[in-house]
C-alpha cells in the first residue's frame, strides 16, 4: 500500500499532490433571488453562504458580521469589500463564544444542517436565530470509492462525510489511519466504532492535507 492520503467530503477547489479526492457530497446552491438584502448581525460558517449570497445578488447591508474562519473571512472581502469578525479558535464552538454576549439576533446564512450544539449554545443564551439555508450539501451517488484502494490515511471534511463513506464503502475504513475535522466529525466516527488518529479543530483543509502527505 502506498501513503496515498484521500480527503472525503464536498468538492475541493485545489488540488494536492498525493491526495485522492472522494467528493461524497454535492454542493447545491439555492436561490435567494427573492431576498434583497441581509442586515442586522450576519454569520457564515462557511465561504459557501457568502458564494451563494453573491450568486443571487443579495446585498449585505451590515457592519455586524462574524465569520467561522479566515478563509470565509477572505471570500468576503473578495466579494463583497466587507470585514468581519472571526473567533480565536475557528470552529462553530468559538464562533458561538465570539456571539454570546454581543448579539441578540442573527442572520445565519449556512447549509441546511447546522450543528446541534452551535444552536443549543445560541437557544441557551437567548439569541434567536434566523436560518437563512444558502446552500445543500447533498449525498454524491456518483462518488468512485474504489480510488480508496491504494490510500492508507483518509480525512474526512465532516460527520456526514463519514456516515456516508461508511454506509456506502465500509471495507475501505479498516486498517486505515483515519483523521477527523472538528469533533463533532470524531464523536461521529466513535459512535460507529472507529477512531481518529488526529482531530484537526481548524478546518484549514490545505494545510491539514499537505501535512498528512509528508507525515511519516
Amino acid at each position: 500500500m502506498t501513503h496515498k492520503v484521500a480527503y472525503a467530503g464536498a468538492p475541493l477547489e485545489f488540488e494536492t499532490k498525493g491526495v485522492v479526492q472522494i467528493p461524497v457530497l454535492e454542493i447545491v446552491y439555492q436561490d435567494l433571488s427573492g431576498v434583497k438584502s441581509i442586515e442586522g448581525a450576519v454569520v457564515f460558517t462557511s465561504k459557501r453562504g457568502i458564494l451563494s449570497l453573491k450568486k443571487s445578488n443579495v446585498a449585505i447591508d451590515s457592519n455586524r458580521i462574524y465569520c467561522i474562519g479566515a478563509q470565509t473571512s477572505d471570500y468576503l472581502a473578495n466579494l463583497y469589500s466587507l470585514q468581519c469578525r472571526v473567533p480565536k479558535i475557528q470552529n462553530s464552538e468559538g464562533l458561538a463564544e465570539l456571539l454570546i454576549g454581543s448579539e441578540s439576533v442573527i442572520s445565519l446564512i449556512a447549509s441546511d444542517q447546522i450543528s446541534k450544539t452551535f444552536l443549543d449554545k445560541m437557544k441557551a443564551n437567548r439569541i434567536d436565530v434566523n436560518h437563512v439555508v444558502a446552500y445543500k450539501a447533498e449525498e454524491n451517488r456518483d462518488a468512485d470509492y474504489q480510488q480508496l484502494q491504494d490510500v492508507n490515511r483518509i480525512l474526512f471534511g465532516s460527520s456526514r462525510s463519514f456516515e456516508i463513506l461508511y454506509r456506502n464503502a465500509e471495507r475501505f475504513l479498516k486498517g486505515r489511519e483515519l483523521y477527523a475535522i472538528g469533533q463533532p466529525t470524531e464523536a461521529t466516527m466513535n459512535s460507529l466504532g472507529y477512531s481518529a488518529k488526529e482531530c484537526f479543530r481548524t478546518p484549514d483543509i490545505r494545510s491539514i492535507l499537505m501535512s498528512l502527505t509528508t507525515k511519516r
